[in-house]
């Protein structure tokens, strides 16, 4: 008889195998590496840092460049809140039905259609749904986040395997930014935090702040950058994109969802209306692409599913970090939709 001692050692030793064999990509494909020659040219000229994966879920070949770098997600994580709010709604702890309130303490920076919406007023589960997905409305995703717990959206994520860092609403991570340059920035009021995103130039946003918080002499926009940095070090709504990737092949297969609520999530993300100057502007218009974009200071992310053939769907996610402009992130991410559907278009 083995000893329990060498019984252990050879169950562990057999768990790590597989393991590393569930966890492993496939070998190299011929289309990655003419890939991966366009991308180090695209990115050649790019004063910024790009992190990108790229799977075709039908055969699992997948292409990946810096994509186990966490990266902040900004309004991207919002794919979180949706898949939550639609597993809640399969389990029937909600329905889409249900009219949520919308009250002054629910106004955030980044509101679109709902900022002409009067308090008191009352949208179903399902408008804010489009709202947030269409529109990247902040409002709409932290009335659902409320709703459905943020622990839960994370809860989430973690039983679909996905690696990410903490989950916070939009409010809290505004407050969150703020507070690295003085901690009475978790005191800011949501009329505060809209006001404050009205400001896009950091200096302007920078001398604003110093005037709600009382503070003299006025932060500069090089303080604001500083504590953007700061932030994004804490992981907060990050993830990297090869974890982003396998969440969109579980959303293209239908994991973890009813076949309704698949369909939503896709219509969903089909329906978004931001970023059209990123990777879509570089797909043929034959293409069918659903995705989320994401915009915040010095990031610009564009997570998608592309499909270049009925039924193949081929999954994006992109983020960008570290530049100036966003024009500059947009032209690299548009250049890369052009090279992506080009060599993609060669899948057998």
């Amino acid at each position: 008889m083995l000893r329990a001692a060498t019984v252990s050692v050879l169950l562990l030793a057999a768990l790590a195998t597989r393991a590393a064999e569930a966890s492993s990509e496939p070998p190299e494909a011929p289309w990655t590496t003419r890939l991966h020659a366009l991308v180090e040219q695209a990115t050649s000229d790019f004063e910024g840092e790009l992190s990108l994966y790229v799977l075709d879920v039908e055969s699992g070949d997948t292409y990946a460049y810096n994509a186990d770098v966490p990266t902040y997600l900004s309004s991207a994580i919002k794919i979180a809140v949706m898949l939550e709010v639609l597993h809640q709604a399969d389990r029937r702890k909600l329905s889409l039905k249900e009219k949520l309130e919308f009250q002054p303490e629910d106004i955030r920076d980044g509101m679109h259609r709902l900022g002409q919406i009067r308090p008191g007023e009352r949208l179903s589960i399902a408008t804010l749904l489009d709202y947030m997905m269409g529109d990247s409305d902040n409002a709409a995703a932290d009335l659902l986040i409320r709703r459905v717990g943020v622990d839960n959206v994370k809860a989430q994520l973690v039983a679909r395997g996905i690696q990410t860092g903490p989950v916070s609403s939009l409010l809290d991570e505004r407050r969150r930014i703020y507070s690295k340059l003085d901690p009475n920035a978790q005191e800011l009021q949501p009329q505060q935090i809209r006001a404050l995103g009205e400001h896009d130039a950091p200096s302007s946003r920078a001398r604003v702040l110093s005037e709600l918080l009382g503070h003299s002499p006025a932060w500069t926009g090089r303080d604001l950058d500083q504590a953007f940095h700061a932030f994004y070090a804490e992981k907060v709504n990050s993830a990297s994109m090869r974890s982003m990737g396998r969440l969109l092949a579980q959303l293209a297969r239908c994991e973890g969802l009813s076949k309704a609520s698949c369909a939503r999530a896709h219509a969903l993300m089909r329906s978004c209306r931001t970023g059209l100057a990123r990777i879509a502007a570089g797909l043929p218009p034959a293409a069918t692409w659903a995705h989320k974009t994401g915009t915040q200071h010095r990031r610009a992310c564009d997570v998608d599913l592309l499909y270049l053939q009925p039924d193949r769907p081929i999954v994006v996610a992109a983020c960008t970090r570290n530049f100036w402009r966003v024009c500059d992130a947009e032209r690299l991410l548009a250049r890369l939709g052009r090279i992506i559907s080009t060599t993609a278009a060669r899948l057998k």
